[in-house]
């Protein structure tokens, strides 16, 4: 069927025109039904601040408006995560985007959550997908507290359910065994690939529109830069964590030399002797001699 865009940036791609927003919503109802919510509709984009930053900083793919049937309406935010400290800046990337729809007012003011999806492409945990929300117990009873309240269209709703909800996909950890529709899109996730005997009515859509071969030259150059930017953002964030451990290794192995220099000198040995044998200088042994002391 030929090699596809990856889905982080198709999401992007698909965004730019309504004719293909049957595609991200498709891809988004599969997982919230997975975690016992209604099928949903795109009904506005969010430009929001946090979406203007650098690729290092946050790199948000999407902030949607989303209704489902029940005319419940949602903000879903989908970013790609390279970095290991993806809770806190999930967290914060939240917090900052409810902070960001307060002065719209309008309609926004009936939205009773906000999803919050990482893609993250390294491996967690022992599984592919996590799901995190809030629920508020009594201590003793652990009785789960639920508020009922009434909105301006007289339609109750638990207020407790309002705090936000956490998925994070572990794209890599993905088996590529296929046995539901949420198992073709984490495919397509991972692999940049839809297979023939893939039942979900989305994926012949998702081969038609984001077959590189398709793409204006245009389009195709974006996608590219995008793919480079991913690398050069990999690549950095491996390189610091390589120079952290390194750095570790290495003030781990001069602390050890100094904790067998103290021992030496508190057993008597001479100072020589120390340098010989534990590879430090005469001068960095009377440092520690010098500190010894003062501690004691």
């Amino acid at each position: 069927m030929g090699k596809l865009i990856s889905f982080d940036f198709a999401i992007k791609y698909l965004l730019r025109d309504k004719s293909t927003y049957a595609i991200v919503e498709g891809f988004l109802s599969a997982l919230l039904q997975e975690h016992g919510y209604k099928p949903v509709k795109i009904l506005a984009l969010l430009d929001t601040e946090s979406n203007k930053e650098e690729f290092s900083q946050k790199k948000s793919l999407a902030d949607l408006v989303v209704e489902d049937e029940e005319h419940n309406k949602y903000i879903i935010e989908v970013e790609r995560q390279e970095v290991t400290n993806f809770v806190h800046k999930s967290c914060f990337n939240t917090s900052r985007l409810i902070a960001d729809q307060l002065p719209m007012g309008g309609d926004y003011l009936k939205i009773k959550k906000v999803f919050h999806i990482s893609l993250l492409y390294f491996r967690i945990g022992n599984g592919t997908i996590y799901h995190g929300k809030t629920i508020v117990r009594e201590i003793e009873t652990h009785e789960k507290l639920s508020i009922h309240i009434e909105d301006k269209d007289h339609k109750k709703y638990d207020a407790t359910e309002i705090f936000p909800e956490y998925i994070f996909i572990s794209v890599p950890h993905f088996n590529d065994k296929i046995r539901k529709e949420l198992d073709e899109w984490l495919y397509v996730l991972k692999n940049s690939e839809v297979k023939p005997d893939f039942k979900s009515p989305y994926m012949k859509l998702i081969a038609e529109k984001l077959n590189i071969l398709k793409m204006t030259t245009e389009a195709r150059n974006e996608y590219l830069h995008y793919m480079d930017e991913v690398a050069t953002y990999k690549n950095a964030m491996e390189t610091a964590v390589d120079k952290a451990l390194a750095k570790g290794k290495a003030e781990g192995k001069a602390e050890g030399k100094a904790e067998t220099a103290r021992n030496m000198l508190a057993g008597g040995m001479d100072i020589n002797t120390i340098a010989k044998m534990t590879g430090l200088t005469v001068e960095e042994i009377e440092v520690i001699e010098t500190r010894t002391n003062k501690v004691s």
